[in-house]
């Protein structure tokens, strides 16, 4: 039984992290978005070099670990 609720309470923790990992990613996109505006004009030095790269970039390196947490903290499918 205790070992049943561990794991319940392991999920829902699970869940919590990927939800804000995506969310707090999907924001940094969009800032990163609002902050590079004129993309299309842009040529990659200069995207590169630009105010919402970096914002960018966390963004979508947080949603990829969100996406992973399951395989980052090494629970098993049993």
């Amino acid at each position: 039984m205790l070992n049943d609720l561990e794991k319940k309470a392991e999920e829902k923790s699970l869940i919590l992290i990927k939800k804000v990992l995506i969310s707090l990613g999907g924001a940094f996109i969009t800032m990163g978005v609002i902050r590079q505006w004129p993309i299309a004009e842009k040529s990659y030095m200069d995207f590169i070099e630009g105010k919402g790269y970096l914002s960018l970039m966390l963004g979508l390196i947080m949603i990829v670990l969100g996406v992973s947490v399951k395989l980052l903290i090494g629970q098993k499918n049993e």
